[in-house]
């Protein structure tokens, strides 16, 4: 079971909106400056910072749910212990307060998680791509009722079979990358944002809007709307978005 996944240690995940008095460029500004900091983490093995240009759209072409962050950053861990030793330290602490209580007070503005990761195998491929300048989506679900945390996870598991062929290649040949990642029971934030999320890679915008002009895309978009959307659209979050790699 799962055989696509390789396991691959832990992630924190924290995502914020702007404020009013904020504007997207400060944002960038701030974040930049905080992941200057944040970076000098002990067991910090991989950290990027996202900034979203759009939602995705549905399958038929009408616009995507109005996103409820304008970014997020993603640190990886390669076990628990690590980040919750990186979450004990005085640099997370230090970090932390300034978004509670300075820069984004509003609840509504500030949701963190930490996860499972999984890195969806593909041949000839490397999650993450080490290259800079790529674009992601971030796509992210919470459970329907009735739904199990394995059942979400089974869900995901099929998505990413759906574009793996017999030998083990990635059937979209723009995505240069592909993770899932699956909220966890130690995360000491609340209330989680999602459950589970994905990553997609791609080299740049214009590869991107090449795979979205696609029947396979669509296909995946139509998959998770009959399976979640159907339900309550506002048990997905889909997010394009600009890629930074934060050196360490």
């Amino acid at each position: 079971m799962y055989d696509l996944y390789q396991k691959d240690g832990y992630r924190q995940l924290i995502t914020l909106k702007c404020p009013p008095n904020m504007s997207k460029i400060e944002l960038k500004d701030w974040w930049f400056k905080h992941a200057e900091k944040a970076k000098k983490m002990k067991g910090l093995k991989w950290y990027t910072v996202c900034f979203t240009i759009d939602s995705i759209d549905y399958s038929d072409g009408s616009e995507g749910r109005k996103l409820p962050f304008d970014g997020y950053e993603e640190m990886w861990f390669s076990s628990l212990d690590e980040l919750k030793e990186a979450f004990d330290s005085k640099i997370m602490k230090d970090e932390l307060f300034d978004i509670n209580n300075i820069m984004f007070k509003d609840p509504e503005l500030f949701h963190g998680l930490w996860a499972e990761g999984n890195i969806i195998k593909m041949n000839g491929l490397v999650s993450p791509p080490k290259q800079k300048g790529c674009y992601r989506i971030f796509g992210g679900c919470k459970r329907r009722q009735g739904m199990t945390k394995k059942d979400l996870k089974d869900w995901y598991y099929q998505h990413a079979a759906r574009v793996i062929n017999e030998k083990g290649r990635m059937i979209i040949p723009e995505i240069i990358g592909y993770t899932h990642n699956f909220l966890i029971s130690d995360s000491p934030f609340s209330p989680p944002l999602v459950d589970a999320y994905c990553n997609n890679w791609w080299s740049s915008l214009a590869e991107m809007k090449k795979t979205f002009a696609g029947d396979i895309w669509r296909s995946q978009l139509e998959d998770r709307e009959d399976h979640l959307d159907t339900f309550d659209v506002s048990l997905f979050i889909g997010a394009l978005a600009e890629e930074h790699i934060i050196g360490i």
